[in-house]
């Protein structure tokens, strides 16, 4: 059961980070947050890479910060590879999406997608695995978060509801994936 919640404390630790990050960005004498996705822009690539460890306020950080840690740990409880697989993957994929669909002059910063991956991951990979365990954590996530559906609708000025959008559809990919290619 320890390794199990291995994904839990690596998730809490990967907002650590991103809390390190906000506060250093406080006291720089530049934005870090200039290096988030810039769709389109050459000059901005590398923030596919950035962009989910930059954040914007307290508040938003503050409302990554637990889903992200509960998804991960979710995740967790099947395999912590598959934890690393699906948060690596898809901060490139999610920010590759994002640079080329999402609205151009902004810029889109937040782990947010990666978070809207993990609950399209959960809510489908255990719909389709159809075994007890995998059902039961589709289903808690559905109930305590299935409110996060309305964040992939254009809804609020200034909230990357692409980032949203691209990453629940690329999760739920992933989670499909994953599903079958299990079943066999």
């Amino acid at each position: 059961m320890k390794r199990n919640l291995l994904a839990a404390k690596y998730s809490f630790y990967i907002m650590l980070l991103c809390s390190a990050v906000f506060v250093l960005n406080i006291f720089l004498p530049f934005n870090l947050n200039q290096w988030g996705i810039v769709p389109r822009s050459t000059g901005h690539l590398a923030g596919i890479v950035f962009a989910p460890f930059l954040h914007g306020s307290w508040q938003h950080l503050l409302s990554n910060f637990f889903p992200f840690v509960v998804f991960g740990g979710l995740i967790g409880l099947h395999n912590v590879k598959r934890f690393w697989l699906l948060f690596i993957v898809h901060i490139i994929s999610t920010g590759l999406l994002v640079w080329l669909f999402a609205r151009s002059n902004s810029v889109h910063i937040g782990i947010s997608g990666v978070i809207y991956v993990f609950w399209g991951y959960l809510i489908v990979y255990g719909l389709v695995r159809r075994k007890f365990m995998h059902i039961l954590i589709s289903l808690v996530t559905l109930f305590f978060y299935g409110g996060l559906v309305f964040g992939v609708l254009p809804t609020t000025p200034g909230v990357s509801f692409e980032s949203h959008l691209l990453g629940a559809l690329a999760g739920a990919l992933s989670g499909y994936y994953f599903a079958k290619s299990e079943a066999r």
